[in-house]
């Protein structure tokens, strides 16, 4: 018999009870919420990586003076806050769909970060 890792594959109400058990514990908690961390940092530095040029013009607009500052400013605001949102959405769909209902063992953070599927998400494709 195969262990379950998801609450989407178990099938009967007594697994899905020690499921949500093992889920709720404080060390479940714990590795879900480093998981998170280290999301947030992966995405963050991703981002700084391709959206650096618009934070140079904001930085560039700070020492400009008349109306080569505000368009640097026009051009840097909305691009910074695109990729703040599509940083936001990132974290978010890749924490629902690698570390919710799922449980995770440390070995899975590093998964986490390389960008490959988690251990436990690996044994439920089968």
């Amino acid at each position: 018999m195969a262990v379950q890792h998801s609450a989407s594959n178990i099938k009967n109400d007594l697994a899905a009870a020690v499921f949500r058990s093992v889920y709720n514990s404080r060390a479940q908690r714990s590795l879900r919420f480093t998981a998170g961390l280290l999301l947030i940092a992966k995405h963050t530095l991703r981002g700084l990586l391709f959206s650096w040029p618009l934070y140079a013009l904001a930085f560039a607009g700070f020492y400009s003076i008349g109306w080569l500052s505000a368009l640097l400013w026009a051009l840097a605001v909305p691009g910074i806050g695109l990729s703040l949102s599509i940083l936001i959405r990132g974290i978010r769909e890749e924490y629902k769909n690698r570390v919710t209902d799922s449980l995770l063992v440390r070995a899975d953070l590093l998964f986490l970060l390389r960008g490959g599927m988690a251990r436990s998400a690996r044994n439920n494709r089968g």
